[in-house]
Protein backbone atom coordinates (compact mmCIF):
# COMPACT_ATOMS: atom_id res chain seq x y z
CA UNK A 1 0.00 0.00 0.00
CA UNK A 2 1.68 3.22 -1.02
CA UNK A 3 0.47 6.54 0.59
CA UNK A 4 -0.47 9.54 -1.61
CA UNK A 5 -0.69 13.00 -0.26
CA UNK A 6 -3.39 14.90 -1.43
CA UNK A 7 -2.56 17.91 0.42
CA UNK A 8 0.94 18.86 0.89
CA UNK A 9 0.62 20.94 4.21
CA UNK A 10 -0.10 17.27 5.49
CA UNK A 11 2.89 15.72 6.80
CA UNK A 12 2.40 12.16 6.68
CA UNK A 13 5.97 11.15 8.81
CA UNK A 14 5.91 10.10 12.49
CA UNK A 15 5.78 12.75 14.96
CA UNK A 16 9.95 12.76 16.04
CA UNK A 17 10.70 13.66 12.09
CA UNK A 18 8.11 16.59 11.75
CA UNK A 19 10.03 20.22 12.78
CA UNK A 20 7.09 22.64 13.77
CA UNK A 21 9.17 25.21 13.01
CA UNK A 22 9.01 26.49 16.54
CA UNK A 23 12.42 26.92 18.61
CA UNK A 24 13.24 23.66 20.53
CA UNK A 25 11.79 24.70 24.60
CA UNK A 26 14.85 25.01 26.87
CA UNK A 27 14.29 22.32 29.62
CA UNK A 28 17.77 24.19 31.42
CA UNK A 29 16.81 26.21 34.43
CA UNK A 30 16.89 30.22 33.70
CA UNK A 31 19.87 32.23 35.18
CA UNK A 32 19.05 33.80 38.43
CA UNK A 33 16.20 33.16 41.15
CA UNK A 34 12.87 31.24 40.53
CA UNK A 35 9.31 32.70 41.24
CA UNK A 36 9.26 30.59 44.87
CA UNK A 37 12.89 31.72 45.74
CA UNK A 38 12.16 35.21 45.09
CA UNK A 39 8.47 35.05 46.89
CA UNK A 40 9.80 33.28 49.82
CA UNK A 41 12.81 36.10 50.64
CA UNK A 42 9.76 38.56 49.96
CA UNK A 43 7.61 36.73 52.93
CA UNK A 44 10.58 36.58 54.85
CA UNK A 45 11.93 40.36 54.67
CA UNK A 46 11.10 42.15 58.08
CA UNK A 47 11.40 46.12 55.80
CA UNK A 48 8.14 47.57 56.83
CA UNK A 49 7.01 50.18 54.19
CA UNK A 50 5.04 53.28 55.46
CA UNK A 51 2.10 54.75 53.37
CA UNK A 52 1.69 58.00 52.39
CA UNK A 53 -0.44 59.39 54.80
CA UNK A 54 1.74 57.79 57.79
CA UNK A 55 4.51 59.29 56.10
CA UNK A 56 3.02 62.88 56.93
CA UNK A 57 1.85 61.99 60.09
CA UNK A 58 5.36 60.33 60.91
CA UNK A 59 6.78 64.02 60.03
CA UNK A 60 4.64 66.03 62.42
CA UNK A 61 6.11 63.65 65.30
CA UNK A 62 9.40 63.33 63.76
CA UNK A 63 11.10 62.47 66.88
CA UNK A 64 9.21 59.91 67.93
CA UNK A 65 10.77 57.29 66.33
CA UNK A 66 14.07 56.30 66.13
CA UNK A 67 16.23 53.53 64.88
CA UNK A 68 15.33 51.17 68.05
CA UNK A 69 11.54 51.63 67.93
CA UNK A 70 11.82 50.99 64.15
CA UNK A 71 13.40 47.81 64.78
CA UNK A 72 10.45 47.07 67.86
CA UNK A 73 7.52 47.87 65.23
CA UNK A 74 9.25 45.73 62.53
CA UNK A 75 9.22 42.88 65.42
CA UNK A 76 5.54 43.35 66.53
CA UNK A 77 4.82 43.42 62.74
CA UNK A 78 6.14 40.05 62.73
CA UNK A 79 4.46 38.59 65.64
CA UNK A 80 1.27 40.05 63.93
CA UNK A 81 2.02 38.18 60.53
CA UNK A 82 2.54 35.07 62.32
CA UNK A 83 -0.88 35.17 64.37
CA UNK A 84 -2.74 35.91 60.62
CA UNK A 85 -3.77 39.21 61.74
CA UNK A 86 -4.49 41.44 58.61
CA UNK A 87 -4.81 44.78 61.11
CA UNK A 88 -3.18 45.58 63.69
CA UNK A 89 -2.46 48.62 66.17
CA UNK A 90 1.05 48.36 67.41
CA UNK A 91 1.03 50.04 70.79
CA UNK A 92 4.32 52.35 72.09
CA UNK A 93 4.75 54.77 74.85
CA UNK A 94 4.24 57.89 73.16
CA UNK A 95 2.67 56.68 69.50
CA UNK A 96 0.63 53.99 68.25
CA UNK A 97 0.62 52.60 64.87
CA UNK A 98 -2.09 51.12 62.55
CA UNK A 99 -0.62 48.48 60.50
CA UNK A 100 -1.35 45.59 57.45
CA UNK A 101 0.89 42.73 58.84
CA UNK A 102 0.41 40.33 55.50
CA UNK A 103 1.78 43.56 53.44
CA UNK A 104 3.84 44.82 56.28
CA UNK A 105 2.55 47.91 55.69
CA UNK A 106 1.95 51.14 58.00
CA UNK A 107 -1.29 52.45 57.25
CA UNK A 108 -1.48 54.93 60.03
CA UNK A 109 0.56 56.84 62.89
CA UNK A 110 -1.47 58.20 65.55
CA UNK A 111 0.91 60.66 67.79
CA UNK A 112 -0.05 60.48 71.88
CA UNK A 113 -2.30 63.70 71.85
CA UNK A 114 -4.58 61.73 69.46
CA UNK A 115 -4.46 58.86 71.46
CA UNK A 116 -6.63 60.25 74.58
CA UNK A 117 -9.69 60.05 71.91
CA UNK A 118 -9.77 56.17 73.11
CA UNK A 119 -11.43 54.88 69.78
CA UNK A 120 -9.24 52.69 67.75
CA UNK A 121 -11.97 51.08 64.87
CA UNK A 122 -11.42 48.64 62.19
CA UNK A 123 -8.32 46.47 63.94
CA UNK A 124 -8.95 42.60 64.44
CA UNK A 125 -5.34 42.52 66.98
CA UNK A 126 -3.27 44.77 69.24
CA UNK A 127 0.66 44.15 69.71
CA UNK A 128 1.84 46.28 73.30
CA UNK A 129 5.37 46.88 72.58
CA UNK A 130 7.13 47.56 76.09
CA UNK A 131 9.99 50.48 75.76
Amino acid sequence: MQLRVIDPRIDVRPPEQVRTGRPESRSARPSGKTFAEVLEEAKSSKQVTFSKHAEERLRMCADAIDAERLAKLQDAVETASAKGARSTLVLMKGIAFVVAPQTRTVITVIPEERMKENVFTSIDSAVLVEN
